[in-house]
């Protein structure tokens, strides 16, 4: 019975309406409870600015930050912005991903550190390629 019980209480502490939301502050609100954020320069984003597939996006990000709680991505273009949440675990600071990606998009990597939030943003544009006869 405690091996149900304990992925029940995992469940409640994901942002479930942070995916859900529309709009970015609202989704940040529901994850963090604030969308107050300061830019930094210690998040490393590593991704091409140019994607080939839209639909899966390689993105890798690091913090730089000693005590990261947590790791989010938003994607600003998609129609539900709020695209992935990571909590970071003993000394873990980076996450490997795919990400789906609206055309032209800003990708925004929010990292929560100490009890504050930091952020970063990526441009990234979806190339096409297409097969002209």
């Amino acid at each position: 019975m405690a091996g149900v019980l304990m992925p029940l209480r995992a469940v409640g502490a994901y942002p479930t309406k942070a995916f859900l939301a529309k709009e970015i502050p609202e989704a940040l609100r529901e994850t963090f409870g604030t969308a107050d954020i300061g830019e930094s320069e210690k998040i490393e984003i590593d991704a091409p600015p140019i994607a080939v597939d839209a639909q899966m996006v390689p993105v890798r990000i690091k913090s730089g930050f000693a005590n990261t709680e947590s790791i989010a991505l938003v994607v600003r273009g998609n129609a539900s912005p709020f695209t992935a949440y990571y909590r970071m675990y003993e000394a873990h600071n980076f996450v490997t991903t795919r990400v789906r990606v609206a055309d032209a998009s800003d990708l925004l990597v929010i990292v929560k550190a100490d009890g504050a939030l930091h952020t970063r943003k990526r441009a990234i544009r979806v190339g096409r390629n297409e097969c002209r006869a």
